[in-house]
């Protein structure tokens, strides 16, 4: 009997498994209620963590921008100015306060974005493999949860505020099930005069975009813009998840200083991801870690082929990752990843 229920387990059961041995049941509970979930940093951030990346956050951002970001005043990073994704960022006062959703005279709301950190440390691996992310991930978006992205977000004092947006890159109607799912790390302290996260609470539950006004955050109470939305904070340290369809954005920063967070946006496999791993990582990266990195880092997703015999090919190199998960944890387990 026991044989049997073990062959009848399924991914979720598994999943619930892993949420009840790291006492997360409370935080599943706000995920399907409100949409979102704060872990504190006595959870989410075991032997210092989040002290550790963002250490190394200010190496990495030293390396790439050639000057060192300066956390207690934020002045390396105050009032950037809004640039594409291809152009250097730009530091300099707007030359107005206009927030119009395309005025060249807005300052950006978000800061300066680095993309691409997985490879740069081994730190931001380990948070990859942090048991608490990877419970919440998994529960709302399946053991086959693949990275799409690893990026920090580093923000000075600012006067624009960010639009609230899903990260659903569905049309609506959006399902109720989430095809991706945001993963936070704070690496400084996250409040409303720290230019924190602004959520709507249970608006994952509506399953659509926000549209017109609804998308504004009000820099103050009774400014307009959505009056629904509210500020999410914590302590540096903590991880905030999502349901990806969440409307979320970001108050304006008031305060000196910098506010740091690095964040892991996942997935369902069919979803295109924004980095390429698929053979990309290196061999010794994945041998240090479990077979569970080689599945999130995108080795088990067959991509694009053009001819039968790069079909065949890219199919065996995801077939190779498929096994040695099946033979890690148990050839059950295999089944998740088609779930």
């Amino acid at each position: 009997m026991a044989e049997a229920a073990t062959n009848l387990e399924t991914g979720l059961d598994r999943a619930w498994n892993d949420i009840c041995e790291l006492g997360l049941q409370s935080h599943v509970a706000d995920l399907d209620a409100y949409g979102y979930t704060i872990v504190p940093p006595e959870i989410a951030s075991p032997n210092g963590l989040a002290g550790r990346m963002l250490e190394a956050m200010l190496d990495i951002a030293e390396r790439r921008n050639g000057e060192r970001p300066d956390l207690e005043t934020g002045s390396t990073h105050a009032h950037m100015q809004v640039q594409s994704m291809s152009a250097p960022v730009k530091k300099g006062r707007p030359k107005s306060r206009m927030r119009g959703a395309n005025s060249e005279d807005r300052d950006s709301p978000i800061g300066d974005v680095m993309h691409s950190l997985l490879l740069e440390n081994p730190v931001f691996e380990e948070s990859l493999m942090n048991p608490v992310l990877l419970a919440l991930a998994t529960y709302l978006c399946g053991y086959n949860a693949v990275l799409s992205t690893m990026a920090c977000w580093m923000k000075g004092p600012n006067e624009t505020t960010f639009r609230l947006h899903t990260d659903n890159p569905m049309a609506s109607p959006l399902t109720q099930q989430s095809v991706v799912c945001q993963s936070t790390y704070w690496l400084t302290d996250f409040n409303r005069e720290n230019g924190g996260t602004a959520v709507v609470p249970g608006s994952h539950k509506w399953c659509r975009h926000p549209m017109g006004a609804e998308c504004v955050v009000p820099a103050n109470p009774g400014e307009f813009g959505n009056a629904q939305a509210v500020p999410v904070e914590g302590k540096a340290g903590s991880l905030i998840v999502w349901h990806g369809n969440l409307w979320h954005g970001a108050f304006n920063r008031r305060a000196p200083g910098l506010r740091v967070s690095v964040t892991n946006y996942m997935v369902r496999p069919y979803i295109r991801t924004l980095e390429d791993f698929i053979g990309k990582i290196p061999q010794e990266t994945l041998d240090r870690n479990s077979t569970r990195f080689a599945i999130l880092t995108q080795q088990s997703v067959i991509p694009g082929y053009h001819t039968e015999e790069d079909r065949a090919e890219k199919a065996a190199y995801a077939e190779k990752y498929i096994s040695a998960y099946a033979n890690e944890y148990g050839g059950g387990r295999a089944k998740d990843l088609y779930a």
